[in-house]
This record gives C-alpha cells, structure tokens and sequence, in this order.
C-alpha cells in the first residue's frame, strides 16, 4: 500500500518538504495558543545557559508552552555547541539510532524523520549508528526549523540571585562586545557533562611534568597531529580513553598504550538495561536510599567503552591494553615522561589523563553566589557505613523538576527558579538523565518545572485579572435581546 502522504515515501523527500510537513503539526499541536509569561521590560521569562541538545529541547519545549522571551545561551559559535564537535571523538554515538525526546512528541521533529527525508527509508535502514557529524547536523536544524533564539559566543560567567534590591536573577554574559547584564525571571543550566565541575588532571601528573607533556581527554582544541610517530600513554579504560586513543594512531601516532588500575576491562554496561519507560521515567520517585545504591554500583563496576568503540581502537596495530598498570608516579627526563608502574617503567612521549569529570559546584564561576545556598547529597542523605562515598555527597539535591533545593530551608526560596541538566543531576533523577537516553522524558520535567515557577510567580496578577476583567463569551446585545423574549 502505498503511504497516503508523499512526506512518508521510503524515498528521500527532502528538507525542504519535512519542514513543510513540521509547521503544519506546531499549527495542529499549538492548542493554547495564548502567551502568558508576563515578563517586566527588559527581563526574560527565562535564561537557559548552554545551547546543546538540552537547551534547545527546553527552549523550545517552553516556546510549545507558549512562554515567549525565552533566550539561550552558548559560548561557542554556531553549530559548535555541546561536544560533538570538540571534544568528542568517537565516530558515531553511543546511544541507539531509534532515541527520541528532543522532538517532545512530534515526529516530524526526530532524528529518523530527518535524515529519512534526506536519505530514505533504505538509508535509515542500513544506518548502524548515528555518526556525531550528523548529530550536530540535526541539531542546527532542530534549532532553525523550531525558531528559539540562541546567543552564540556569550558566556555566563556569573548568576546573582535575587534579593530585595534586585526581584530578579542577574547574569553577566561576557560578549565579543563585551559583559552584558541580563535580568531573568528562571535560570535553567543546560552546560553539558562538565557544567556542575569539571574536569581535572589528577594533581600527582600537574605537579611533576610540564605543561607540553600532557592533556585530558576532554581537552580541545588539541592538534592530534603533534602525536606522529610518537608513543602515546593514557590513564584510564573509560570509552574516552579509548577515542582519544585511536583519534592518536589515526593521526601517525606510533603506539598508544591504556594503561588501567582494573584487572580486566568491565565487560557489563547496565546503562543499557535501564533503557526502558518505567526507569528513565520514575527513577527519580524513587527513595533516596535505593538512588545512592543504583549510583554507587555503577561507579564501582566501571563501564567499558561501547563495541564499536572497542573495535575500532583494536583495528589500529599500534594499540595496546594494559590492565593492573596503575600509575604510581610521573616524571619527565630528556623531554619525555617516565611512568612508574608496578610492572617497571613506561616511557612516553605524550600522556593523556581520561580521568572523566568531577561534581564540584565549586568549580564553577557562574556558581559561586548561590551555590552555598543549594542542599548537596551529604546534606540530606546519609548512607550507612559500608555505603560512604565523598564523591557521590558532592552532587547537588535536587528537586522532581531537576531545580536546586535550599540547604537551609527558607534561606533561598529562590532556589525553586533554578534548574540544572548536567552531571550533577545524575543522582537525583537518574544516571542516564543528562544523556541522549532520557531526554524524553527529563526534558519535560524542566519545562513543566520552568512553566510552574512562572505561573506561580504571577499568581497573584493571574488572580486579579480573573477578578476584574470581564470576560465576556457573550455579546453585550445578548443581553437585552435575553429581556425582549
């Protein structure tokens, strides 16, 4: 049978007839179409920090939910945000090809719908994965055909909360022009892996050895090609370890070893398993006790780099896996570095540190005037003994709508008006809730969290205008025509 509608041939239709096809359904889904979100002149509804797959869910999630003055912002330039371009390195995603979410419901707007019109039903077929290059694709597109606004090349570099000078958050935004002040009823921190912390060279490597010696993994911009001919050493088993280690090899580098504490590498990647409904939906019902337990296990066993990952890496003939060869120590002679291992030395010409991304709200600038007010885990929830674990008390206790709590409650109600999706929110609402694999269902949680704190804050002005204005179903005809009959 043949489709009814030539947008859904097995043939590639083009974007041009997808988008045709995409404004029609926001035509169809815009019930209520009626603004709302009253903001003063000169302030926004709500500033969303980080312009990557999250920040243009929700703003345009909030635009669906007709809040208009929504605006986000990126540090980088167009079509360079989050790190599918940067500093990730593998050639496709990790994360299933059928994921959906950032479409909020609407076909027209997914992944598949996008590259079918392009490369046709036969086309998404044979796709194994989908590569990042088409990711970030589909992104710019997404954020073209849906129309939010994105600042690029302006940076958050500071959120002051309100107080009773000031009824609104105060963001300075470091421009090419210079640093702005924005004013914002909500503030939503969309900043990807590395917004609540960041990443760190572990001190014993930062103390010893030069700065041309090393690097993390998540480092960009990084010139691959200074590695040719080189050996190449990396901390770490981690599925960034082994990208930046075949991106090496790729580049002429002449070996590059993974050197880990661990036996064996993990063979086991439960994340996947928690790829379904009632999990990524309702993890964050779940009691305290039971999130600690889901967290610290995942931390424990370690995660082994996807499949094709692994393949790939091993295909290049200068790659090598070192289990049990922890790192005791480092150092640099005749413009090299020494690794001393339980096994002996190992001498490189480069190192590289794939040691992941701490939580820390301390790390971050943009915090540093409310994060003293936000509840962390340590706060709220204490484990029992054999349950101990410093880095998981580190992330901050969130609410059902991924908003900051107050540590001490009713010193910063405000708190309620700020959100967070980054890896920090992984413990209170779930270990997959800032990845691709969840969007679908954490992102509407953020814009239902956003929409509430709106409505709530004009409630009493909501209230008024229910009070005296008229709202007349009827004409005013109506009326004598009522007394004539």
């Amino acid at each position: 049978m043949k489709p009814s509608h030539p947008e859904h041939a097995a043939d590639p239709v083009g974007l041009e007839a997808l988008g045709r096809r995409l404004a029609a359904d926001h035509e169809w889904l815009a019930y209520p179409a009626k603004p709302w979100a009253e903001a003063p002149e000169g302030v926004l509804n709500c500033a969303i920090i980080g312009g990557g797959q999250f920040g243009l869910t929700i703003a345009h999630g909030l635009k669906r939910e007709c809040v208009d003055n929504v605006v986000v912002f990126d540090r980088n330039p167009a079509g360079m945000e989050g790190p599918w371009l940067t500093f990730a390195r593998m050639h496709m995603l990790r994360t299933p090809k059928d994921l959906a979410g950032h479409d909020l419901g609407n076909a027209s707007l997914t992944f598949r719908a996008w590259y079918e019109a392009q490369h046709g039903r036969a086309g998404w077929d044979a796709m194994f994965r989908i590569s990042r290059h088409d990711w970030q694709a589909y992104l710019n597109w997404y954020r073209e055909c849906t129309g939010v606004v994105v600042r690029n090349r302006c940076e958050v570099t500071q959120v002051l909360p309100p107080d009773a000078a000031h009824p609104h958050f105060r963001l300075s935004v470091r421009t090419p022009a210079g640093v702005e002040q924005v004013l914002a009823r909500t503030v939503v921190f969309a900043s990807g892996a590395e917004g609540s912390g960041g990443h760190v060279v572990p001190e014993f490597i930062t103390s010893r050895l030069p700065a041309g010696l090393y690097a993390h993994t998540n480092d960009w911009p990084f010139d691959f090609s200074r590695l040719a001919g080189k050996r190449v050493g990396l901390l770490g088993a981690g599925a960034s370890s082994f990208d930046t280690a075949t991106a090496a090899l790729e580049a002429g580098a002449a070996e590059a070893v993974l050197c880990f504490r661990r036996g064996a590498l993990p063979l086991t990647n439960p994340r996947r398993w928690m790829e379904f409904s009632g999990f990524l939906a309702h993890y964050p019902e779940l009691p305290d006790a039971q999130k600690w337990a889901y967290l610290q296990r995942l931390y424990s066993i370690g995660q082994p780099p996807p499949k094709p990952t692994y393949d790939r890496a091993l295909a290049q003939p200068g790659f090598k896996l070192a289990p049990a060869t922890p790192w005791l120590e480092v150092r640099e002679q005749d413009g090299q570095v020494l690794v001393t291992t339980p096994s002996g030395i190992e001498r490189f010409d480069f190192i590289f540190a794939a040691t992941g991304v701490a939580v820390d709200l301390a790390m971050r600038p943009e915090f540093a005037a409310i994060a003293t007010h936000c509840a962390l885990w340590r706060d709220r929830y204490q484990p029992p003994a054999d349950k101990q674990d410093a880095r998981l008390g580190a992330f901050p206790y969130l609410g059902r709508h991924c908003e900051f709590t107050e540590k001490q409650p009713g010193r910063a109600p405000w708190l309620s008006k700020v959100f967070t999706i980054t890896r920090g929110a992984t413990l209170s609402m779930g270990p997959s809730s800032a990845s691709n694999s969840n969007v679908k269902y954490t992102a509407p949680r953020i814009i239902a969290g956003v929409t509430r704190a709106l409505f709530l804050d004009g409630a009493d002005g909501f209230m008024q205008k229910f009070l005296e204005g008229e709202h007349n179903e009827l004409p005013p005809e109506a009326q004598t025509q009522a007394r004539a009959a």
